[in-house]
């Protein structure tokens, strides 16, 4: 039944370009921003801590630039690497926007390393980063996606991937600014700005967006799929109380680049405790924050590069963050907790790096060591009875205990050229955690490449690596029992073989990326339905899997295809039914059309099916989630009046149903967003 319906989404695509084929043959003017061409010719540099030619990255990486975000309307981060990376899909959790790269999740996005610039977002007590309103996608030039294991040079939190947002080039903006104003359905503003400036020897970016939503208000009668017995209201996909932001800035003279940035992240929880509506309304809000979740960021830092002489180049990048992290815990009752804790964060990444020539070819060799510690200093607990404060923690009963740790790393790569047809790319990088009790934890995390590119046409890779990110610090101290773990909670390892196949056309129209995987899972921390502890090493994961991307790009109109499948093979204690994970479906497929009807006119069509799930009613009984299949439709207008343009989107035109479940209290499908619209 999977494969017959992904038979019907390409027919679908087959008719679409077909159909744009037809009229772009009577006029072959170039309006698209973006060719096939362009995107073959990127550079990436998160694969290898240094620039390369996307061909030459030693594993696979999906790039999405800023003309796909663009086209595509994509409005954050999780919604750009589920439409465009195939392995990512959609999983829920109460109070987080959340995804499973590969069928790897935990109750909170913690399984990926998120940057800008290369400038870490996750935090270091919770180790989340959450991929919503509170990162910024309209000052991005590309994000880079590394899919597999990337503690080889990134460490601790690259488990199952690395997510690099590169931002523009002020020098691009050329003194111009753009402010954008824009409303929606379920309460929606958005408000954007975007200036830059540069020259032969600077640069400067700054941003700033803000985001929020009531939410789609949504009554369950008692019928609920997946959930019956209950009634009452429940507010899906709302950013309110204090909204999502992300105002920052870079600037670059010389040898020197400075990047800072303030976000916040909040998101409300459709359900309280036990699945049950709660009457959001009559909460009172502690910190600005309703019931849901929020995290405030800050970050700085600054990079200095020079030549050291003799053919060496040096870098050192010195930085700070801070994270506060608050919410309220719902019940149906009226009650629930307040939760808050704050951190701060220093670090230190130094790194040298030397192209050689030797007998047997050519290559790169790069090393450099990071110090990475946060101290905790304070966190509070407070309770809530009939919607007001009831009792606070002591000192002795500490939400969340005060202390620091600190990771002492070296990595090292290299990358040899035998002959323009074999590359060698081989790394690793060995991390120590100084933990706040019991022993340190140290872990070695390999990596192994080998790339041939017999012609412009063809591209072979297969790679061997290997990742590891330690228990998080809330885990492992936190007085609260519905999250609590224990102290001794082992880091989570995984490791995978990848073999990709690239095919281009000699033209420039067509790409086609295909991605064969294997994969095995150690430790992995999730949650577990009888404790407390909660949270435990559940043991051991295994699975392949299928992914491939295709782009087909013309004068007038660009096609982009993406689909995965997997296959759940083992597991010690993880969440399978079979050959599938709970709440992962096995087979996931986006279609992505973009057609110019001149320079300044648009449209795009999003096709996005996501295939049957199967997860455990809590009675060891498994139960089918039905597939569903959402569109898109957008219409830019550039340039209407004196630079002004107008740019409408509808999500989910259909309103079609889809469900969706995962860890921490969603052990049943949650009800999803229905149709929603915005005009900027």
């Amino acid at each position: 039944m999977e494969w017959m319906k992904l038979r019907l989404i390409l027919g679908v695509l087959l008719l679409s370009v077909f159909a744009a084929g037809g009229v772009q043959a009577q006029d072959s003017d170039d309006l698209s921003e973006m060719t096939l061409s362009d995107l073959l010719n990127l550079n990436v540099q998160s694969a290898s801590k240094k620039v390369e030619p996307l061909s030459e990255a030693p594993v696979p990486i999906t790039v999405i630039t800023k003309e796909m975000i663009q086209a595509a309307g994509v409005r954050n981060v999780h919604e750009a690497v589920i439409m465009f990376v195939p392995g990512y899909t959609d999983v829920e959790d109460r109070n987080e926007l959340n995804f499973a790269p590969r069928g790897i999740y935990a109750s909170s996005q913690q399984k990926v390393l998120i940057m800008v610039n290369g400038h870490r977002i996750n935090s270091r007590s919770y180790l989340t980063a959450m991929p919503d309103y509170g990162i910024a996608l309209h000052n991005v030039e590309r994000i880079e996606v590394l899919r597999g294991p990337g503690s080889s040079l990134y460490g601790n939190v690259a488990l199952a991937g690395v997510i690099n947002l590169i931002t523009q080039k002020g020098k691009d903006l050329a003194g111009k600014s753009t402010m954008e104003v824009a409303g929606g359905n379920h309460g929606q503003r958005r408000l954007r700005f975007l200036t830059g400036d540069g020259g032969d020897n600077w640069d400067m970016l700054a941003w700033g967006q803000y985001y929020r939503a009531a939410g789609e208000i949504y009554e369950l009668d008692g019928n609920e799929k997946y959930n019956t017995g209950k009634t009452g209201e429940i507010r899906i996909d709302g950013v309110d109380e204090q909204p999502s932001h992300d105002v920052g800035m870079t600037y670059k003279s010389g040898k020197m680049t400075l990047f800072a940035a303030s976000r916040r992240s909040q998101w409300i929880e459709p359900y309280g405790s036990g699945n049950n509506p709660y009457d959001y309304e009559s909460y009172r809000v502690f910190d600005e924050a309703g019931p849901g979740l929020g995290i405030t960021h800050r970050h700085v830092g600054l990079t200095y590069e020079d030549e050291a002489g003799d053919g060496w180049n040096w870098s050192v990048n010195p930085y700070a963050d801070t994270a506060t992290i608050s919410g309220i815990l719902a019940t149906n009752t009226g009650g629930g907790s307040s939760i808050h804790w704050q951190e701060e964060d220093i670090g230190l990444v130094a790194q040298v790096n030397k192209d050689y020539e030797a007998a047997g070819g050519t290559g790169t060799f790069l090393a450099g060591i990071q110090v990475d510690a946060f101290e905790l200093t304070d966190s509070v607990l407070v309770g809530y009875s009939g919607h007001d404060y009831s009792t606070i923690d002591t000192t002795a009963t500490q939400l969340l205990g005060t202390g620091s740790e600190a990771i002492y790393s070296a990595f090292f790569q290299a990358k040899h050229r035998f002959s323009d047809q074999f590359i060698l790319n081989a790394g690793a990088r060995y991390d120590l955690k100084n933990r706040k009790t019991l022993d340190n934890t140290t872990n070695l995390s390999p990596r192994l490449a080998l790339i041939y590119l017999p012609d412009d046409t063809w591209e072979y890779k297969l790679s061997y690596s290997q990742s590891f990110v330690d228990a998080p610090y809330w885990y492992r101290y936190t007085t609260l029992s519905t999250f609590a773990g224990a102290e001794s909670l082992e880091p989570e390892l995984l490791d995978a073989i990848q073999l990709q196949v690239v095919w281009k056309s000699s033209d420039k129209r067509f790409r086609n990326a295909t991605t064969i995987y294997h994969q095995n899972g150690k430790d992995l921390v999730s949650r577990q339905p009888v404790g407390p502890p909660f949270y435990t090493n559940t043991g051991k994961l295994t699975s392949i899997g299928l992914e491939n991307e295709f782009g087909w790009v013309e004068n007038k109109y660009q096609t982009f295809f993406n689909f995965q499948y997997y296959k759940a093979q083992d597991d010690e204690e993880y969440f399978r039914s079979d050959d599938k994970f709970d709440h992962v479906p096995q087979l996931t497929a986006n279609v992505i059309f973009n057609y110019w009807f001149n320079k300044d006119l648009m449209m795009n069509l999003t096709l996005q099916h996501v295939g049957s799930q199967i997860f455990d009613d809590g009675s060891n009984n498994d139960v089918d989630v039905d597939a569903a299949t959402t569109f898109n439709l957008g219409v830019r207008w550039n340039d209407i009046w004196n630079g002004m343009y107008l740019d409408a989107r509808g999500y989910n035109i259909t309103d079609a149903e889809r469900y969706q479940g995962g860890q921490n209290n969603t052990q049943i499908p949650f009800r999803q967003a229905g149709a929603w619209y915005m005009a900027t």
